[in-house]
Order: structure tokens, then C-alpha cells, then sequence
């Protein structure tokens, strides 16, 4: 039985020309400094292209690129202002709280997305209270919750309420193509007012690993030191930004496929399985996240009986489950994950006719 992996577009993986691109550096001459090797610089400056920055550093990670952001723009013992579940806040709590020594404000946004009404009070609030922010971060698309795009807007608003008070806005960007696949516009678009932005070059690009922090020459000169300060200063890194260089000119045209299969893959839950429950207005991009309506299974269960019938998502708490679609997932695994649905879906109704639903 193959196993059809949906806990993450990381592992999307790389196309052939990837793996070619990495062959042939493998078999090229390495270089010394950080920022020597050619794949490395035309990597750089591509993706400064892209999102219309200054400059960019090549990070081995998106958190690490998050973290050296948080580090240039605060000082210890200050406060960032980020939605309550996202990244920077749930995910990386630790390292925002133990890395890079700041506190966060955490804020139930709107689908994941601070409005700019609620930012303007979160600020006026900190002021009366002596609260030092230094940084507001934006996530775009929301992992958390359900890769839902930022309302057109809302980043400009936000901009005009943080640059007279001198607070930074960083963008954690790690799923940005996926939003502009959505909005259908450049990336450029969307990065433009933050002041920093984190983008991943895996995921929906499919690149082998890795990670991009954009910004201001100064502020690319700063974030540099501090890569070096959190061991991040690889080296020779020419065999993995060779791949990623043939992801960022080839592989953001298609990203449009895994929102189709996403869709339709929602979609056919919510209307064949009453048991279970899809916000379809959140299922924007390529996170379809699924509710349990029922209380006859919890979604460490559902994810159990899931992986038997060959199939791999992460649960959410106790009523959520997450499923990824990226390269490589198409009709047919789509196919496959609905029949693996329906087959728990039968055995559910068979054994509580009465009571499957909560309604």
C-alpha cells in the first residue's frame, strides 16, 4: 500500500530538474564564504527581485529567518503584536520568547489576520501601558488557520498605523506564493510595506529546503550577523540553493492546481460526509481543514484510521484535522483520500446510527 502523505507541502520534494541542478553543483567546485557561491548570490538576488526588496539572505529555515527578523528589529524585553495562533506565536513561542528574548501580544485576529481596527486599539493599549513594540507580525497565508489569505488592504492600513510610531512589520511569508497564486498577483505585491519578509522555498515551491529573509540592504547586513549568531552561516550551500533557483523561475505558475485539488477535495467532504464540517469561505488555499461533527471519534482517532488506510494528516486538537495538498498530490490521490474518508465515514454510520451526529 502506498501511503499518500497530506501533513505538509515540505514534502512536496524536488522535480527532476532540481535534482539535475544539484548533481551538477555537487560536481562543481565549492566555495569558502557565505555569500561566495554563485547559486547562492543569484538565489539572493532573485528573490530580492521577486518580492522587490533591496537584498536577501539565504536561511536553512523559516523560523531561523522569522527569529533573525524579531532579533534585528527588537531588543530584549520587548513586545511583538502577532494573531494569537499564528507561527511566531504558537509555534515558535519558545524561540520568540527564549531566542529572541521579546514578549508576545497575542490577538485573536480574523481568520488568522490582524484588522487594522484591532491593531490601532492593541497599539493605543501598549502605549497607556508602557509596553515597548517594536515589531507588528503579519502572517500570509494563516497555517493555523487554514492557509486563508489576508484581506486585500489590511497591510497598507496597518502600515499607516506602525510607521509613526516606528514599529516594524515583519511578514511571515512561508506560504506568500500561495496567497499570491489566490489574490492572482506578483508577490511583490503582497510584501509590499513590511519592512522585513520571510518566505520558504520548499513548500509550494518544492525546493529541497530552506528559507529567504528579504529587506533593506542595512537591514540584510544585520540579519547576517545574526545568522552567524544562531550557527546558520552554512556553508558551502551551492548544492541546495542550486535547486531552489530552478523552484522560484519555474514552479509558482502551478500553484493554482493545488488550490483546485484542495477545493474539490473540501468540497466533496462537506457534502458527503454530514459528520464532518469545512468552513469553505477559509478554504482559499491549499490547507483544507476538516472539523469532527461527531463525538463517536476525535481526530487523533480519525488520523489513526486514516494512516491504516493509507493516508497522512495532522491533527488539530481534539476536533480538527489538517490536510496539505501540494505537487504531486493530483485526481488520483485526491480519489484515494475520499475513498479512505467514505470507508471510515460507513464503518462510523454502521456502528452509531443514532447518535453519529451532533447536531
Amino acid at each position: 500500500m502506498s501511503l499518500i502523505d497530506l501533513r505538509s507541502d515540505l514534502l512536496s520534494g524536488p522535480t527532476p530538474e532540481m535534482i539535475e541542478a544539484m548533481i551538477a553543483t555537487a560536481r562543481a567546485p565549492s566555495s569558502y564564504g557565505a555569500r561566495e557561491d554563485r547559486h547562492v548570490r543569484e538565489l539572493e538576488a532573485l528573490t530580492a527581485h521577486t518580492l522587490g526588496t533591496q537584498d536577501a539572505l539565504f536561511f536553512p529555515t523559516c523560523t531561523m529567518a522569522n527569529q533573525a527578523a524579531l532579533m534585528v528589529h527588537c531588543r530584549a524585553g520587548d513586545f511583538i503584536i502577532a494573531d494569537a495562533e499564528s507561527h511566531v506565536a504558537e509555534f515558535e513561542a519558545t524561540s520568540t520568547a527564549g531566542v529572541s528574548n521579546v514578549a508576545t501580544l497575542r490577538i485573536a485576529g480574523v481568520r488568522g489576520h490582524l484588522s487594522p481596527e484591532q491593531l490601532t486599539l492593541a497599539l493605543e493599549q501598549s502605549d497607556d501601558e508602557a509596553m515597548r513594540v517594536s515589531v507588528v507580525s503579519l502572517e500570509n497565508t494563516h497555517n493555523r488557520a487554514g492557509g486563508t489569505v489576508m484581506p486585500s488592504g489590511w497591510q497598507q492600513q496597518i502600515e499607516k498605523e506602525c510607521r509613526p510610531r516606528g514599529v516594524a512589520i515583519h511578514l511571515d511569508g512561508a506560504r506568500l506564493w500561495n496567497a499570491a497564486a489566490y489574490a492572482k498577483c506578483d508577490p511583490q505585491a503582497l510584501a509590499h510595506g513590511a519592512d522585513s519578509i520571510a518566505v520558504s522555498l520548499n513548500k509550494a515551491l518544492g525546493a529541497p529546503l530552506g528559507a529567504m529573509l528579504c529587506g533593506s540592504s542595512a537591514f540584510i547586513k544585520d540579519a547576517s550577523r545574526v545568522r552567524r549568531m544562531l550557527g546558520g552561516n552554512w556553508r558551502p550551500a551551492g548544492i541546495v540553493a542550486a535547486p531552489a533557483v530552478v523552484a522560484l523561475k519555474s514552479m509558482q505558475k502551478r500553484i493554482t492546481d493545488d488550490h483546485a485539488n484542495a477545493r474539490r477535495l473540501g468540497m466533496v467532504l462537506t457534502s458527503e460526509h454530514p459528520w464532518l464540517s469545512i468552513d469553505l469561505d477559509s478554504l482559499q488555499t491549499n490547507i483544507v481543514l476538516v472539523k469532527l461533527r461527531t463525538e463517536e471519534i476525535s481526530a487523533h482517532r480519525l488520523t489513526q484510521r486514516l494512516s491504516e488506510l493509507g493516508v497522512l494528516v495532522v491533527p488539530y486538537g481534539d476536533r480538527y484535522v489538517r490536510l496539505v495538498i501540494y505537487a504531486g498530490i493530483g485526481r488520483e490521490e485526491i480519489d484515494a483520500v475520499l475513498s479512505a474518508f467514505s470507508e471510515i465515514g460507513q464503518s462510523l454510520e454502521a456502528k452509531y446510527p443514532d447518535t453519529l451526529l451532533d447536531r
